[in-house]
């Protein structure tokens, strides 16, 4: 039978499975190098993660910190909670076995009885019952002591975190309240329409602007799909007609949007996308809103080239696990081996994002959305901004162009 082992062995053997299982994830996960992992870490702007210190955590050369450790796993695993967890799980086993050897190799060493006036140390008790139950406390005291650090480095490393995302928050909300955003917010009401050809970025800014605005986004396709899983009439007749490979009738859409608009959330204002897509959808729409006693005020045109649109779309990228997971070939290239960054899923091309079908949505855009925009311009309620730049380029060039509008 072998002999058991002690401190500095299990904290050893522990700290070459944890690296062991940090190359595993690696390797499952597409093995990104070590400079794509620093340099996702540093545009993260989290946690630091320098190569040589990755290299060091792989060959199990020493215990990296909590902060780094989940870092590093969030880089290569994506963002899953259960899999942060059980790393962090992972972490603090092998770092109780690092603190119970470090306790272990501090512990005075006992004296016997004849040690001399002012020397450090402990009397050895007698053998018997009494010394080993002394035994027995030193060790409970010594582990207890070693649990204690290990949960309050736990603390530290969670309480770092809450406070970056705190500082991210604030960093929003300061750039939220600008002066544009101000005049805004002082509006009793908005109701705005988002236009744009295919590619525009028309979903991906009326997220932002709601945030901002303070009003829901009402998308047609969301609120098709929520009618038809609800078994409403609308989305029940819409299901039909679909099933028979025949178009959607105006009406079908405007009845839905008719209940939609009855809520509670909207009664100050929306972000409505995805319709009117023509004049007579717009006079419907206007009809609609007549109704309730309000009236449509601006349509936020985003405006990009063709070209530009055939570039956005048939780059796009869609996670085979995970349809919400988009990468795009140029401005948001998947790692390595065309690997989700989220789930680690592959990623495929939609056949519905190829050059022909963007050219021929683009197509179908000037002979009908066009002329409605046109029309909305004509009134003096059409806002054109540029669609080209970073997401919070065109969103502050949007605010801009809609406190302009308002005054």
């Amino acid at each position: 039978m072998s002999a058991p082992m002690g401190p500095d062995e299990g904290y050893e053997r522990a700290l070459g499975e944890f690296a062991a299982a940090l190359v595993d994830l690696r390797i499952n996960h597409g093995a990104p190098t070590y400079k794509q992992l620093s340099k996702a870490a540093q545009t993260a702007g989290r946690t630091s993660l320098s190569s040589s210190a990755i290299s060091e955590a792989m060959n199990g050369v020493r215990l990296p910190s909590m902060e780094f450790t989940l870092e590093l796993v969030r880089q290569i695993a994506g963002h899953d909670p259960q899999v942060r967890e059980a790393w962090r799980e992972r972490w603090t086993r092998v770092r109780r076995l690092q603190r119970r050897g470090t306790a272990y190799r501090a512990r005075p060493e006992r004296t016997s009885p004849n040690q001399g006036e002012g020397q450090q140390g402990f009397e050895s008790p007698p053998d018997g019952p009494r010394s080993a139950a002394l035994r027995e406390a030193a060790e409970i005291v010594a582990q207890a002591r070693v649990e204690a650090e290990v949960l309050i480095a736990e603390a530290q490393a969670q309480a770092d975190e809450i406070l970056r995302a705190a500082e991210e928050v604030k960093k929003s909300a300061v750039r939220d309240i600008s002066p544009a955003v101000a005049r805004l917010m002082t509006r009793e009401s908005m109701r705005i329409i988002l236009l744009g050809p295919p590619g525009a970025g028309k979903g991906t800014q009326g997220m932002y602007l709601k945030r901002i605005l303070g009003v829901p986004k009402v998308q047609i396709g969301d609120l098709m799909r929520e009618n038809i899983s609800q078994g409403t009439s609308s989305g029940l007749l819409a299901k039909q007609i679909m099933d028979r490979g025949d178009l959607i009738p105006d009406g079908v859409f405007m009845d839905m949007l008719r209940h939609r608009l009855s809520r509670e959330d909207v009664s100050d204002g929306f972000l409505l996308d995805g319709l009117p897509r023509t004049v007579e959808q717009s006079q419907m729409l206007d009809s609609l809103v007549d109704e309730r006693g309000h009236k449509i005020d601006i349509a936020l045109h985003l405006d990009i080239s063709r070209d530009e649109a055939v570039r956005r779309i048939s780059g796009r990228r869609i996670c085979k696990k995970d349809s919400s997971h988009v990468a795009h070939v140029l401005y948001a290239p998947p790692q390595g081996y065309d690997a989700c960054r989220v789930c680690g899923g592959g990623f495929v091309a939609r056949a519905d994002d190829s050059r022909h079908v963007v050219k021929n949505r683009w197509a179908v855009w000037e002979a009908y959305t066009e002329p409605t925009a046109a029309l909305y311009g004509a009134r003096g309620q059409l806002v054109k901004v540029s669609g080209y730049g970073s997401v919070d380029e065109v969103t502050e060039r949007a605010v801009d162009a809609l406190a302009a509008f308002f005054g």
